[in-house]
């Protein structure tokens, strides 16, 4: 017989899973998958938030349903206590800016001015032939292309185009896209991020995608990086991307796959499932089904690799707890994770479910 954890009210459908009242954080049984309504079995349980601290134990369902496969947190934080799962996040600090650049990041800036104005248009196209073949040897470093393709998140250039990044953090994509000549605006319920981004001069608006009531038609493009698995409703926050995007605008996604071969090899030490922050985890399956009862009808599923998943993975396996991502290199981790994603990259051709994240391109028609 299973147990879970915490303190169950059974009348009020009520679970308390925190430790103290400040940081407690109110939860309730979510026994069915939102998506298809199919049943659960336990995967993972009594998972505590080794990366940010915040309170609780939580476990994982995955539904039975194999056309779907959604895997999902129960207990299910309230949505009026999620904010508290963030005090400890990384989005509170400027992460990028003020970094001095040595002679080898001076390079590789050169290879990537290079391959992004060949493949995605960024750049004058009479810019110089030594710029164009700079771009070209990342084809000779699988890996790193396809990390500088996610620094522009598949998007060409569209001149003076407005682009909106839901779950922006404290800004700094944004800050890049707008040197490339993007119009952006961005959003984030994290007002300590917000701030952040606002002492940029970015436009950035504090509280969910939905509250915003942006003008609909108003974006060439909607990203959200990382961000749909945290939000309480799924369903809303991608069908109001269809309402606010011009017709043939363009929603990019990424999220964590949880049938990936990292999740399958790590089980509950993989980065992906970072309990309570983390409300669903996706399939391709399921995040094609939920695009097209949004009303995207055409959706193009783009495999990518996840280097930081795996070796955060790797880290938590050998004990690692608190914050990871400090600028002292684990040797073992980062060379696991060099020969795992290589692995992936010659797997994902033929099998896109072993891929750690999952890309999404949905046009709206």
């Amino acid at each position: 017989m299973l147990t879970l954890p915490g303190r169950i009210g059974i009348g009020l459908g009520l679970m308390d899973v925190g430790t103290g009242d400040n940081g407690r954080i109110r939860a309730e049984p979510c026994l069915s998958c939102f998506l298809c309504g199919g049943d659960g079995d336990y995967i993972h349980l009594e998972q505590a938030d080794r990366l940010f601290g915040a309170s609780g134990s939580w476990n994982f369902k995955k539904c039975r349903n194999q056309k779907c496969g959604l895997i999902w947190l129960d207990p299910m934080p309230w949505k009026e206590d999620i904010g508290k799962a963030y005090a400890n996040y990384y989005t509170h600090s400027a992460l990028g800016r003020g970094i001095r650049d040595g002679w080898a990041r001076r390079a590789f800036k050169v290879m990537k001015r290079g391959y992004h104005m060949c493949k995605y248009g960024y750049g004058k196209s009479f810019e110089s032939l030594g710029l164009r073949c700079a771009g070209s040897l990342l084809y000779l470093f699988p890996i790193r292309r396809r990390e500088v393709e996610e620094e522009v998140r598949m998007l060409h250039a569209v001149p003076q185009g407005l682009l909106l990044d839901v779950g922006c953090g404290s800004g700094e994509w944004l800050e890049s896209m707008r040197e490339r000549g993007w119009r952006v605006v961005g959003v984030d319920f994290d007002q300590t991020a917000v701030n952040f981004a606002r002492q940029a001069e970015l436009d950035v608006r504090c509280g969910s995608l939905e509250e915003q009531d942006f003008a609909e038609g108003s974006f060439d493009a909607v990203t959200l990086n990382h961000v749909i698995e945290h939000v309480p409703d799924p369903l809303r926050t991608i069908a109001e991307c269809a309402r606010i995007l011009k017709p043939a605008g363009k929603l990019i996604m990424f999220t964590p796959n949880g049938s990936s071969l990292g999740h399958w090899m790590f089980k509950r030490d993989w980065r992906g499932l970072e309990p309570p922050r983390h409300l669903q985890i996706f399939t391709i399956q399921s995040l094609v089904q939920i695009l097209r009862r949004a009303g995207f009808q055409k959706v193009t599923v783009r495999p990518q690799i996840a280097k930081s998943v795996i070796y955060e993975s790797f880290l938590l396996w050998r004990g690692t707890s608190g914050r990871l991502g400090t600028s002292h290199r684990n040797w073992p981790a980062w060379v696991f994770a060099r020969l795992f994603t290589l692995l992936e990259l010659c797997l994902c051709r033929a099998m896109p479910g072993v891929a750690d994240c999952i890309g999404i391109v949905a046009v709206k028609e």
